[in-house]
């Protein structure tokens, strides 16, 4: 992926991002959010990654919008009514899922390239997020159709998404380089959420539709 990565960014052939429009990219989806020190912290290397790239491009991994995807659920749609049947029927899903689902512990080491952006790497410190990620897929049965033949074998929160051109293209493939191995501490998740994507403006953020504790976890 960072061999990718870099002969992108130092072609100029790197993938540009753009708004969300219906029936593109940025779809409800369930995703795991990291714990507010954890969420700091990625926050602080996405300023220095941007840094480097340029104040152009996306912040992702900013508090605000910082995650991990579980699953995508459909295509972007800029408008989900409050009283919408797939939403109601995800988030029942959902908390079908993280009922019978310990915490979920990820481990972030280590940034990568790739042609769209720059990644911190996540490693599961147990089984809890693939089992919980298959569990939620046999809940969602057919309204799992999105992402029925697709396996996410690798976790990963992106920092920046690129929109544009690129400021210091040799310097950001260094930066990257010199991080791959970075110790960014550990996340306990203890709850899965479903949410939708609105551009603010700036990026894409968060825009919660539902909220399911993980087993023996109790929230607010």
């Amino acid at each position: 992926m960072f061999a990718r990565g870099r002969t992108a960014v130092l072609a100029g052939t790197h993938y540009r991002d753009t708004p969300p429009v219906d029936g593109g990219r940025w779809g409800m989806s369930v995703v795991l959010r990291p714990d507010p020190d954890c969420a700091h912290r990625l926050a602080a290397v996405t300023v220095e990654a941007l840094g480097i790239a340029g104040a152009v491009h996306w912040p992702t991994g900013a508090v605000e919008a910082v995650h991990f995807t579980v699953r995508a659920i459909e295509e972007h749609r800029s408008v989900i009514p409050s009283d919408d049947p797939l939403v109601a029927r995800s988030a029942s899903a959902l908390n079908r899922a993280a009922a019978v689902s310990p915490p979920v512990r990820l481990r972030l080491s280590g940034l990568t390239l790739t042609p769209s952006g720059v990644m911190v790497c996540a490693f599961p410190e147990d089984s809890a997020a693939a089992g919980f990620a298959d569990r939620l897929g046999e809940e969602l049965g057919p309204d799992g159709w999105f992402e029925a033949a697709y396996h996410r074998d690798i976790w990963y929160a992106t920092l920046v998404h690129f929109t544009g051109e690129l400021r210091d293209p040799r310097g950001l493939v260094d930066w990257v380089a010199a991080r791959r191995y970075l110790d960014l501490g550990t996340t306990t998740v203890g709850a899965a959420e479903l949410l939708r994507f609105a551009y603010n403006g700036r990026q894409p953020v968060r825009v919660g539709l539902a909220r399911a504790p993980f087993a023996g976890v109790s929230t607010p």
